[in-house]
């Protein structure tokens, strides 16, 4: 993709879809973000006036279609639950995320889009694992309905692509943190914890602690995307991960040296839901694009305490 096209970015406002869109308008682009209704525009705040933003429901197909019928590359972050909540109501996360994305993707065939990504979840998608470091030939199982309705946003985007003749790329990262994560939705182990970590506040940990996860920092997830703008090979289906195992209770344990009270430890009980391992194999991006995270943990963990503590100060 060249510099100056338009670029739709469905969620755009949030964690993931800010820091993209911010590189994306340092490229040259032309960034048009959709994203719910009174969403905060703070994390955007530095280039608001480089992007347009339309602020709607993904419910309303219409509205999608507006938004995106212009660009040449859509990409999709829209997700209303997170894998706790879709246990809780798995008829909302059923309607509001499938029910939605269909929406919208059916009618494709009626915009200038050339190109769609869509933000599924190497986390979940996989289930327990047959093997580990995860490929992205391994079975999709998942345990939770979050992981379903990812898997079936997956399906449903390659199905209108293909039927239109677009291209597409389904990323699965692993768990993503850095600067600007939402800590109120309570997804993203690291975020979660800095923030009560730094707060004083005991670390709530679900089981023993033992589960482990890879963990990408944001800016390696961005350069993932970024290198993938650019590829026309036979892929489809992308693991973005740092390859790197880490159970929870090392991420305490990180935290504990980086701050200067140590946290102490609340057990609650497990989740069903949750897998006890989940790594993922990026072999297939390394070969294919060239790209590799650079940021270890810890350099990933000092610099998202940074920013919340930077950020408290300026609510303050």
């Amino acid at each position: 993709m060249s510099d100056g096209e338009r670029i739709a970015v469905l969620g755009g406002l949030g964690f993931m879809g800010s820091h993209l869109c911010r590189e994306l308008v340092k490229r040259g682009h032309s960034v048009h973000i959709f994203d719910k209704l009174y969403a905060s525009h703070e994390l955007v705040n530095d280039f608001e006036d480089s992007v347009e933003i339309i602020e709607s429901d993904i419910s309303r197909s219409h509205d999608v279609l507006e938004a995106i019928s212009d660009a040449h590359l859509v990409i999709n972050l829209v997700h209303t639950t997170v894998p706790g909540s879709s246990m809780n109501d798995p008829i909302y996360d059923v309607t509001s995320n499938i029910a939605s994305a269909v929406g919208w993707l059916r009618e494709l065939g009626k915009t200038r889009v050339r190109r769609v990504f869509y933000f599924s979840s190497g986390g979940t998608v996989y289930g327990v694992p047959e093997s580990i470091p995860i490929s992205e030939s391994h079975s999709t199982n998942p345990t939770s309905s979050y992981g379903i309705t990812k898997l079936a946003i997956e399906k449903y985007t390659a199905l209108y692509a293909n039927q239109f003749g677009i291209d597409y790329c389904l990323l699965r990262p692993s768990n993503v943190y850095g600067p600007g994560q939402r800590l109120q939705i309570q997804q993203g182990v690291i975020g979660v914890l800095a923030n009560r970590a730094l707060r004083g506040e005991p670390l709530e940990i679900w089981g023993a602690g033992t589960n482990v996860r890879d963990y990408l920092f944001i800016d390696d997830l961005v350069s993932a995307v970024m290198k993938l703008l650019s590829y026309g090979g036979p892929f489809r289906v992308f693991n973005v991960s740092s390859g790197n195992g880490t159970s929870v209770l090392d991420i305490v344990s990180i935290l504990r040296n980086q701050i200067d009270s140590p946290p102490t430890i609340v057990h609650l009980p497990g989740r069903d839901f949750q897998v006890p391992v989940n790594v993922l194999d990026s072999s297939r991006m390394a070969t294919e694009t060239g790209w590799r995270a650079t940021v270890d943990l810890e350099t990933g963990i000092a610099k998202t305490l940074h920013w919340m503590g930077r950020a408290t100060s300026q609510r303050t």
